[in-house]
């Protein structure tokens, strides 16, 4: 009898067996011709490619599918099967798998479990039609560790030929694949152990591979769901193409989970497709409602609420992009969800399609309801409820004390990114009159920035509400620092001599307005302070003569400061 596994009496025992036979006109039906092509259909270079299993996935030399955009293989029947999806591709052992159209059971490799050794005998398979060829035999001359399998050095002719041609042993084993050796003397060639296809895998991590990045054709999805949503997530917003097709393979790969067209809803609306992600929500509502142990109902709501509201706001204008897209859906969405499960994220998303209509006061009861569970808030939560709180017009000091838990949540310590709420408290403490207050968290804001990140504005702010203070020393110090790195620093100067005649300082005050002068000649307010410091300093006719040049540029108030000092 034949030995050949693939005769027809073992098949009707394992119909899908690997070639487990030497002969020529079984081993060659595994083999493959490929063929890359350019996004503009250019043929970038062909080559040689296997089946390694039923499915009709195989594999190649990662260099030749480098840069292709699409890929075909024929078979030795000649038969055209598209390369399909990217399994798996790494340039540092230059492999990398792939599935084809093939739709029926092919003939394929069956890997190696264990090394080849120095000395063994195997066989070159390479391609073709031709089922009387014989099998090249290949002597392995050298092996070596590379990583935790080996490298070869075969007997193989260093041929373009043959590389990625496949090197089977006695009993039809996949041992190695045939690669170039580098060394520019070099008459043999290398081959690399078969096992490390079993390594090569999509990951969620493989989102960020260059390797894989530089093929063009889409790529398969990780195995696990939980992996494959996880890749899509990390896959760059920018790659469109890699997206659609990752989205679309996730439907079709788990047809009963609402997530699936969730996501791909979202990655829609993105391209501007609302119909398509409206039908998808739809879908996904179906899915929840036919598969409670899966992502729930309330879920699914909450997320079309979401994204809603997102689109809306970023479009920035009243007209729907979408029939029923509209701020008034997106809060019936969230208040739906909330429904089904009084979850208290759901009313935070209430209330912010209700701050979005302008429905302050709805808003602040949503936020306000939410800062009531324990369990959930967060200084975010206060700070939405004193935003909204504001913006009905109450008084302030119910605003601050919002702001005052929003605070007192931060995180300790806290840091950069919740500066701002000092900042804003700080302003609202200035409304109050309570500037010392204020200037507390001016100065907290300045530690968690740090003053390298601050502006000229800043430190004017600050001093404004130190000067009501009356800590003028600090206000001084805060002009002087929005002097020092403002590019137009004249009006911090006017403002700086103005507040030298405030705290008294006469004579300073008056040299800071003669300096001015210099640089401002027509400005009534620098006459206006020498005026004012030389009629305190008894000087009137002076301060007369320097107060009606004031008036004659323009300033109406120093009338009764003449009418003083005359």
């Amino acid at each position: 009898m034949n030995k050949s596994l693939l005769v027809t009496a073992l098949l009707a025992v394992a119909p899908y067996t690997s070639l487990a036979d030497v002969m020529p006109k079984e081993a060659y039906k595994a083999m493959l011709n490929l063929f890359a092509y350019d996004a503009n259909g250019k043929l970038l270079r062909s080559g040689t490619a296997f089946y390694i299993d039923t499915q009709g996935h195989a594999a190649t030399s990662y260099s030749l599918l480098r840069d292709a955009a699409r890929a075909e293989v024929i078979d030795t029947k000649g038969k055209k099967h598209q390369v399909v999806r990217i399994l798996g591709g790494d340039a540092t052992t230059d492999l990398v798998k792939f599935s084809t159209s093939q739709t029926q059971p092919t003939d394929f490799f069956r890997l190696t479990d264990t090394a080849g050794k120095t000395g063994s005998d195997w066989q070159l398979v390479s391609y073709s039609s031709d089922k009387k060829k014989t099998l090249q035999a290949v002597k392995v001359n050298g092996d070596e560790a590379f990583n935790q399998y080996r490298y070869y050095q075969v007997s193989a002719a260093n041929e373009a030929s043959l590389m990625a041609c496949p090197l089977i042993d006695e009993a039809g084993n996949l041992m190695a694949v045939v690669q170039r050796n580098v060394n520019a003397s070099a008459t043999t060639a290398c081959a690399i152990d078969a096992r490390f296809l079993n390594e090569l895998t999509i990951r969620p991590t493989s989102a960020f591979s260059n390797d894989l990045r530089a093929i063009h054709i889409p790529k398969a999805l990780p195995a696990k769901s939980s992996e494959a949503m996880a890749y899509l997530f990390m896959i760059p917003k920018t790659d469109t193409l890699s997206l659609q097709t990752a989205h679309n393979d996730f439907v079709e790969a788990y047809p009963t989970l609402p997530d699936g067209y969730m996501n791909r809803a979202s990655f829609r609306a993105s391209l501007k497709d609302y119909a398509g992600a409206d039908t998808d929500f739809q879908t996904a509502f179906a899915k929840a409602e036919a598969d409670t142990t899966g992502t729930k109902l309330d879920a699914v709501h909450h997320s079309l609420s979401q994204l809603i509201y997102q689109t809306v706001v970023a479009k920035g204008d009243t007209l729907p992009v979408y029939p029923t897209w509209t701020l008034a859906r997106a809060e019936a969405e969230a208040t739906q969800a909330y429904t089904i499960h009084p979850f208290t994220l759901y009313l935070m998303q209430q209330g912010n399609c209700r701050y979005a209509q302008g429905n302050y006061t709805g808003a602040y009861e949503s936020f306000n309801r939410a800062c009531e569970d324990r369990k959930f808030v967060s200084y975010e939560t206060f700070f939405a409820a004193a935003r909204a709180l504001e913006r009905t017009g109450t008084d302030s000091t119910r605003v601050i004390a919002l702001l005052d838990s929003c605070i007192a949540h931060l995180p300790q310590p806290a840091n950069a990114r919740h500066a701002h709420f000092y900042f804003e408290r700080a302003q609202r403490l200035i409304q109050a009159k309570r500037f010392r207050e204020a200037v507390f968290d001016y100065n907290e804001y300045e530690k968690l920035v740090g003053p390298r990140n601050l502006n000229e504005r800043f430190y004017y702010l600050r001093h404004l509400a130190e000067v009501e203070a009356r800590m003028y020393q600090q206000a001084l110090d805060d002009l002087h620092s929005a002097i020092a790195q403002s590019a137009t620093p004249l009006p911090y100067r006017l403002d700086e001599a103005y507040l030298l005649l405030r705290i008294g300082e006469l004579d300073t005050a008056a040299r800071a307005a003669r300096a001015l002068l210099k640089e401002l000649p027509e400005n009534p307010d620098c006459y206006k302070i020498i005026g004012i410091v030389l009629g305190e300093q008894g000087k009137k006719a002076e301060a007369v003569q320097s107060l009606n040049k004031a008036q004659q540029l323009g300033d109406d108030t120093v009338a009764p400061l003449i009418e003083k000092y005359q």
